[in-house]
């Protein structure tokens, strides 16, 4: 972070911190969702999805008929994990068929994670409720007064898949396991906030607004406990591609008798 962007920023939350103290109120709330499940918690999964699908190279399969076997994947975001499957085999190559009989190679997938965690801490006093059992105090709750708090959701998801051929059972290539997440942060201070990062959000937004804090501010790589900085990456891993990381070539698998597939 470069030192204007940063004294902008503590100018902000200090003339923030300098209207709540003389006002002598202070408060910030996140709305999650009116639905089952919130916006941000599919973000986080999909994103963490799509980033481990990007590390797999299909293109060892290029050109040859293939048949995707999804017994195995199960996940809370089934028809996001099975199409984006096939749009990366689709994108390098690879021909999906419908069916297996119509298939050289059979290509196998699984879900070994895919979920999320969420970690709070507090710095002040939390929300207690008083007994009636207490001599000469009312019965009641007395609310949360904080002075800093934060709140980080991760979403890990692991993929492997591998081929084999369908005539004779033996393996021919093999994805390794990959394994990827994305995380949200919501911080706030003195009850002001709520201060929002993280590698779904693309930036630091405070209230709504965003706060430019430098270039690494935009770097989409969480800092997590699953994360591993990849040596062949040339440039950060974006959700939305389904191009392989790494070199430019690939090996061609085998092509036997490859006109007995067409359909």
């Amino acid at each position: 972070m470069t030192a204007q962007p940063r004294r902008r920023l503590v100018r902000i939350v200090g003339s923030a911190l300098s209207v709540a103290a003389l006002s002598g109120v202070g408060c910030g709330t996140v709305k999650q969702t009116g639905t089952a499940r919130t916006g941000t918690e599919q973000l986080l999964l999909t994103n963490a999805w799509d980033r481990a699908l990007q590390k797999v190279d299909f293109r060892p399969l290029t050109g040859v008929p293939v048949f995707l076997d999804t017994t195995n994947v199960t996940a809370v975001d089934q028809g996001w994990v099975v199409s984006s499957l096939k749009q990366a085999m689709l994108t390098q190559g690879v021909l999906i068929r419908q069916k297996a009989e119509q298939a050289q190679f059979i290509v196998e997938a699984r879900v070994g994670a895919y979920g999320t965690d969420s970690y709070n801490w507090m710095f002040g006093i939390p929300q207690t409720t008083i007994p009636q059992t207490i001599t000469g105090l009312p019965a009641g709750t007395i609310p949360e007064m904080s002075i800093a708090k934060s709140s980080d959701q991760h979403a890990v998801a692991k993929l492997a898949l591998f081929a084999y051929d369908r005539s004779s059972g033996q393996l021919v290539w093999s994805s390794g396991t990959q394994l990827e997440e994305s995380n949200a942060k919501d911080r706030y201070v003195g009850g002001l906030g709520p201060i929002q990062s993280g590698s779904i959000r693309g930036g630091t937004e405070f209230i709504g607004i965003k706060v430019p804090l430098g270039a690494e501010d935009n770097d989409p790589k969480p800092k997590g406990k699953w994360w591993r900085r990849r040596k062949d990456a040339g440039s950060p891993l974006k959700s939305d591609d389904l191009s392989p990381i790494g070199g430019s070539s690939a090996p061609m698998a085998a092509k036997s008798d490859l006109d007995s597939f067409k359909p």
